[in-house]
């Protein structure tokens, strides 16, 4: 079996400073083989870009099956960019045409489009293609649930504006206590999230953002966090919209 082949990191800035948007509007990114290398212990997946649907509803089937995947790459490595410009340029470059369609507007507009999703978002890494995916899943399976990817279904449920702009801004989103302890919460308290959850969602991050100038919340287990969104929770129930979080100061 075929190891998963990744970019070189030289290869990888190359390609980001000198975008050139004639190539990834090609049915084929053209590239160069010998910036490739092998990546030990990784089995390349064949039929991995079947597995993916190129749709936001399919957003969670893809992160699913971008996680078994690569399964077995350290959480080190996954912060790298070497394997996620790989699969957007090489082995998954039709998926993510599709998924992010590149406008027709004036050049400088597209090759920002593609610096955003076809390499490593530079304002919220999550937003990264693949990389995001792969840290959602990783961040929220549990292999003691009957379904492991619960809290997964939980999280892709709550929007896209929670889990990437919300959640995704907060320093203990790779902290897995702080992400199961909240997410507990939610799948305890579906209504919480079921309605109103842009302003809720709004509220939950601001709290912990402001909690976290006091104290060390990598320091606290899942219990504790799910403690303390118990003890907000009247005060959750009470935010309907994003003015109820602009018109009121955030207090402890």
């Amino acid at each position: 079996m075929a190891l998963q082949k990744v970019f070189t990191p030289s290869y990888v800035q190359y390609l980001k400073n000198n975008i050139q948007v004639e190539n990834y509007l090609k049915d084929r990114f053209p590239y160069d083989a010998s910036q490739v290398r092998s990546l030990s212990g990784v089995i390349h997946r064949d039929d991995l870009l079947s597995k993916l649907d190129p749709t936001p509803a399919g957003d969670l089937t893809t992160a699913i099956a971008i996680y078994e995947a690569f399964e077995k790459i350290s959480p080190v490595f996954a912060q790298q960019d070497d394997l996620w410009v790989y699969l957007t340029h090489v082995d998954l470059f039709e998926y993510v045409k599709k998924r992010w369609a590149i406008p027709t507007d004036e050049n400088e507009k597209q090759s920002r489009f593609i610096l955003n999703h076809w390499f490593r978002n530079p304002t919220n890494f999550l937003r990264t293609t693949f990389a995001g995916l792969w840290w959602n899943v990783y961040m929220t399976v549990d292999e003691t649930r009957g379904d492991k990817y619960e809290l997964t279904r939980v999280m892709y449920e709550c929007g896209q504006d929670w889990r990437i702009m919300r959640f995704g801004e907060l320093s203990l989103v790779r902290n897995k206590e702080s992400m199961t302890g909240v997410l507990e919460f939610l799948e305890e308290n579906p209504i919480v999230y079921k309605e109103n959850f842009d302003a809720r969602g709004q509220f939950i991050s601001r709290y912990f953002n402001l909690l976290g100038g006091s104290k060390a919340l990598s320091t606290l287990d899942r219990k504790e966090f799910k403690n303390i969104l118990y003890g907000l929770k009247d005060r959750i129930m009470k935010i309907n919209s994003v003015e109820d979080i602009h018109n009121k100061e955030i207090t402890l």
